[in-house]
């Protein structure tokens, strides 16, 4: 059976999106916590963008949903190298050491 995704309202002043170059994921036995960050170079701390919390139920099917998409998108753009340069989630500056433009 496919379900029907629900309809979702989105003000104009949220269509944007927001970036986000950190995501850290922590979790409790009731919930999952998404804090989704941006660091820009020079800066020390990161800002927090957004904050997504979920049940564990809800987060295993996000994860079902995002591995589905990521096999779509690699069957039109090709596969994505699984090895991340940055070596995590966040800015890396050149240097690589933080707060220090290279």
């Amino acid at each position: 059976m496919i379900k029907t995704p629900p309809r979702i309202n989105v003000r104009p002043e949220d269509a944007d999106g927001v970036y986000s170059n950190i995501a850290l994921v922590s979790f409790s036995r009731a919930e999952f916590v998404l804090d989704f960050a941006r660091q820009m170079p020079g800066v020390p701390a990161a800002s927090l963008k957004a904050r997504v919390i979920l049940s564990p139920h809800r987060i295993k099917s996000l994860i079902s949903a995002l591995e589905g998409q990521v096999k779509v998108y690699e069957s039109k753009y090709g596969k994505l190298d699984d090895t991340d340069p940055q070596g995590s989630i966040g800015f890396q500056n050149p240097s690589g050491q933080p707060g220090e433009e290279g």
